[in-house]
């Protein structure tokens, strides 16, 4: 790891005060709360989160959580979930094999690309649980983000064992009134957003609001002149309010989204030499084996440097082409992307009686997105996703996802003395279809495979809840809950599949799975700003079957993914003299076993990719963050984390998965896990009359240290390892322009240019390459917003 990087993140560290200064921070934060005009004072950056299911003061909810109202959002540039990981440090928003599909980790938990296993850190839109599919998410007019860190299983489902991100869109306001934002920059940025407030009468109100996102990629096709990684996105959203009394209310919020633009595809990160081996492992060595110096191929490949299959030097020659040419790949053709997304969600809330409200949450969701690729992220077409026989897609190909999906919740929320509950059950029905065309070595007459998977996956999940708070006295509060979830699993391989070519012999697998999920916490407000408390949570990731893993006796299954953690924590939200002041730390230790994730291979000559488990890991670490109101015009804000995480018995058996007797394979690295990552904010007001409005510069560093993409670097996947970075990103706005309603902003993305990585994506088992996808280079815009 780069010195530089630790020293940044430690002058951030040194500046909070933290951990070694933290009881005198707690002592002086007691004697300024002793006085009853100070702790009456508003706290800024205090918002309502809903982490328990219930509304509740950010400093007064006993979990860790980063919570992001609209207007931090608008001042953080926070457009897309990449966005996202500057602010909550810990958290991975990581691209798989292209920058439209990403998935979230956190305290370790993350899904591999390629895995037949759930997300472990789930959405939620309006509290109802989201199967997008695999593209990126309409990221617009929301009132809200939350990020829920650690098992969440007991009020927010299975599967969720790293955390949860809530989303709350917008809802409409009591008289008719809007905004409208127009953002330009480089690459022809264009987005247009905004949204309209109707109120049709006091018991029905509606919300129209829409967004449109263009933008040239940053990653340059060299061959074909064109950019990948263009967004071309449009949305519309609908929310509807009906409230004809005060003790019952409707709301209904449908959106549907289109998305076009172009795949952002990786470029050659590393690669296993023909013959290579790793510690004793013989590596996969298919693309420098077949279009390598020496090749036996290499009279048959492509038409020289300017043509496919071929380049100067080869392999090595590419490889070092590309470490000189950041943001630009050699690719055969261009990545069209194509996606759409549609959800309806319904939230009815009914008093039936003093303090008692039956609620319930209705979600359906439709999905669909074709994904092309070059694997390798070269001219040398080593493992592309189309196919020439069979199902027959043709260039370029893709990828195909489609998500059909149905949920229901049902909720009893009360309160009678002392004591708070919530009970309810949940029901939900997955149905996916995934269409994935392989063929390694493109440029041959007769490729070396030419396949497909092609499969339905089902899941049904049905559970019952309950979480119950009592006051055992005015500061002291235990909560306990629990959860039982019983899941059925299933696949189908469809006709053409590898594994059912004819459609003769239909395979379909079936699994019954169940487990608990609990919750159990104390938490002791040492008085009206001071609080800590203690965590213990367990839950799990339902297990299923891998859909390009031979089916045969059961073969492809993978099990249950169980977890539980403890979590320790303080939250201060006061006053220190007269500096406005919030500071939250919790220490964590997370355990998992039969933790599920990916591993990449060569199944019977084919590539294949499959999830399964690992027996046991653990994940513990520190998190932090805080800010001081220095000033009226100067504020001052950090946020961190420390992570340790590795697999504390890591051999994992594959004879049955490969069909090769004795093989097993070492968990030995852990993939996007910075040991450090954090961020450092100031804002600083400029002083210009009151009736002119505000004006704010505001400047963010963000940094973290070196991370795997894979986690056998000791074995079948080595040189996977990706370094640090540092990041700043400033922003200029002048808010509410002369009392006009007008806001104006200029800001700047990576001020520095500095080249990083995103993400990296792992086929060196399967391919004998890696990929990495950089992260965006110094990008600067401007907007302009109108409120009304």
């Amino acid at each position: 790891m780069a010195p530089r990087i630790k020293k940044r993140l430690a002058c951030g560290i040194a500046l909070s005060g933290l951990v070694a200064g933290m009881p005198a921070f707690a002592q002086s934060a007691a004697a300024q709360l002793n006085n009853e005009a100070s702790s009456n004072t508003p706290v800024p950056g205090e918002i309502i989160v809903t982490a328990q299911r219930r509304s509740e003061a950010l400093s007064k909810v006993p979990v860790s959580v980063s919570a992001f109202n609209a207007e931090m959002l608008q001042d953080r540039n926070v457009s897309s979930e990449q966005d996202l990981a500057a602010l909550v440090p810990g958290l991975i928003v990581k691209s798989g094999q292209n920058s439209n599909q990403v998935s979230f980790t956190l305290r370790g938990q993350t899904l591999d690309p390629f895995s037949g296993s759930s997300p472990a850190v789930l959405t939620y839109v309006n509290e109802a649980p989201q199967s997008a599919g695999n593209t990126a998410t309409a990221f617009f007019d929301l009132s809200s983000v939350q990020v829920l860190k650690g098992p969440q299983g007991t009020l927010f489902g299975r599967n969720a064992t790293g955390g949860a991100i809530l989303y709350e869109t917008t809802k409409p306001g009591d008289v008719f009134g809007g905004y409208a934002t127009v953002k330009g920059g480089e690459r022809n940025y264009i987005q247009i957003q905004g949204a309209l407030d109707i109120p049709l009468s006091d018991a029905v109100k509606i919300r129209v609001a829409g967004d449109y996102n263009k933008q040239d990629g940053y990653i340059r096709n060299a061959r074909t002149g064109s950019t990948l990684g263009d967004t071309d996105a449009l949305s519309g959203r609908v929310t509807l309010v009906i409230e004809p009394s005060s003790s019952f209310k409707n709301t209904t919020v449908a959106q549907y989204s289109d998305f076009g633009g172009t795949e952002g595809a990786g470029g050659l990160y590393s690669y296993h030499q023909c013959g290579e081996v790793n510690n004793g492992y013989k590596l996969t060595d298919t693309l420098d084996c077949v279009y390598g110096m020496n090749s036996p191929f290499a009279p048959t490949l492509g038409d020289g440097p300017m043509g496919e299959g071929t380049w100067p030097g080869a392999v090595p020659g590419y490889l070092a082409w590309q470490k000189a040419h950041p943001y630009e790949v050699w690719l055969s053709y261009d990545l069209p992307h194509k996606a759409h997304a549609a959800f309806v969600t319904n939230t009815t809330e009914l008093e039936v009686g003093d303090n008692l409200t039956l609620k319930n949450i209705f979600n359906w969701a439709d999905a669909f997105a074709r994904t092309p690729g070059i694997l390798s992220g070269s001219p040398f077409g080593s493992l592309n996703l189309y196919n020439r026989t069979g199902l027959g897609n043709g260039r370029p190909g893709g990828e195909e996802f489609s998500t059909k999906a149905i949920s229901n919740e049902l909720q009893l929320q009360g309160k009678s003395g002392r004591l708070e509950y919530i009970v309810g059950a949940f029901y939900s029905n997955t149905k996916k279809k995934e269409y994935v065309p392989v063929i390694v070595g493109d440029e041959l007459a007769t490729p070396l495979a030419d396949i497909a998977y092609y499969y339905h996956q089902r899941s049904e999940s049905k559970a019952v809840f309950a979480q119950l708070s009592y006051e055992l006295t005015d500061k002291l509060k235990a909560t306990a809950g629990g959860r039982y979830t019983w899941e059925t699993a299933g696949l189908d391989q469809i006709e053409g599949s590898l594994f059912n070519l004819t459609g003769t012999t239909p395979l379909r697998q079936k699994a019954k799975l169940h487990d608990p999920s609990w919750t159990f916490n104390l938490q002791y407000q040492i008085n009206s700003q001071n609080m800590v408390y203690f965590s213990q949570r367990g839950s799990f990731r339902a297990g299923g079957f891998n859909g390009a893993v031979v089916p045969f006796n059961d073969t492809n299954f993978f099990d249950n993914e169980t977890t539980y953690d403890f979590e320790l924590g303080y939250k201060f939200a006061g006053h220190l003299g007269d500096i406005a002041s919030r500071f939250n730390i919790a220490a964590y230790r997370q355990i998992v076993k039969n933790a599920q994730h990916s591993i990449y291979a060569l199944v019977e000559g084919n590539p294949a990719a499959f999830t399964v488990n690992v027996p046991k890991k653990r994940i513990q670490g520190v998190e932090f963050d805080g800010n001081f109101q220095l000033a009226s015009w100067l504020e001052f804000g950090f946020s961190g984390a420390y992570t340790e995480a590795k697999f504390t018995k890591n051999i994992v058996d594959l004879s049955s998965a490969t069909g090769v007797a004795g093989f097993t394979i070492p968990f030995d690295t852990y993939t996007d896990a910075p040991k450090w990552a954090g961020s450092v904010y100031g804002v600083v007001g400029l002083p210009i009359p009151e009736d002119m409005g505000t004006v704010k510069l505001r400047t963010d560093v963000f940094g973290q240290t070196k991370t795997y993409f894979s986690n056998n670097e000791g074995s079948i996947t080595p040189r996977t390892q990706l370094p640090g970075y540092v990041t700043v990103d400033m922003r200029l706005s002048w808010d509410n322009i002369s009392g006009s309603g007008f806001s104006a902003a200029v800001y700047a993305k990576n001020l520095f240019d500095k080249l990083y990585y995103n993400s990296g994506y792992v086929e060196g088992a399967s391919g004998g390459f890696n990929t990495a996808i950089w992260g965006e280079p110094q990008t600067f815009g401007a907007e302009v917003t109108f409120r009304f």
